[in-house]
């Protein structure tokens, strides 16, 4: 099984901006979709705070945008731009294995939350604690440490990305980002840049 060096070799040209801007792209149009789908057939899951599924599930939609959101985890908790990247594979695989999970707007900011935190774990030699990701994330602490066992549940614990996938998954962000032209210039790595401040 590949193991988390391979990962960041395929990883090493990964633009912070690039990756985060790809995601919330992917993640943007999977929310409209799905929302227009709940509205349709009321499919999504009932209201309130439960297990599985229900876990991540707001009351309300948050004010933030999804790529907004995402920017402000990534210049606090300062976790690699392959962060985001793992996080979209572990949706991808969460959704795959439940398919009554519709990622849209009253769950996708806490579904990305935890997994950018569990993949910053994994994947980044420094992680900060799952206390500061609940304060830049604005839930409870409480509440983020029950998010990551039900998304690690949900993905049956099964949290190592092979380099292959990886790439796999980012030639699929660059594709839907370029095809959307958001951001052009997307397919031309240009490195991490600039290291954030941190609060």
């Amino acid at each position: 099984m590949p193991g988390v060096g391979e990962l960041e070799a395929a990883a090493a040209e990964l633009n912070a901006q690039q990756a985060v801007g790809a995601v919330a792209n992917a993640l943007e149009k999977l929310v409209a979709r799905n929302d227009l789908v709940a509205a349709a057939t009321m499919a999504e899951e009932g209201g309130g705070k439960g297990r599985g599924v229900a876990a991540f599930r707001g009351l309300r939609r948050p004010a933030i945008s999804i790529e907004k959101y995402m920017e402000r985890i990534h210049s606090y908790a300062l976790c690699s731009p392959a962060c985001f990247v793992v996080a979209f594979v572990y949706v991808d695989r969460a959704v795959h294995r439940r398919p009554d999970l519709l990622v849209g707007s009253l769950n996708v900011h806490r579904l990305m939350l935890t997994s950018v935190m569990v993949a910053s774990k994994f994947f980044d030699v420094m992680a900060q604690s799952n206390a500061f990701y609940a304060k830049v994330g604005g839930v409870s602490n409480a509440e983020l440490n029950n998010l990551e066992i039900e998304l690690l549940c949900l993905l049956d614990f099964k949290v190592n990305v092979s380099s292959h996938e990886f790439e796999s998954y980012l030639s699929h962000l660059e594709k839907e980002m370029l095809a959307s032209r958001t951001h052009p210039n997307f397919a031309n790595h240009s490195g991490f840049g600039g290291q954030q401040s941190y609060v």
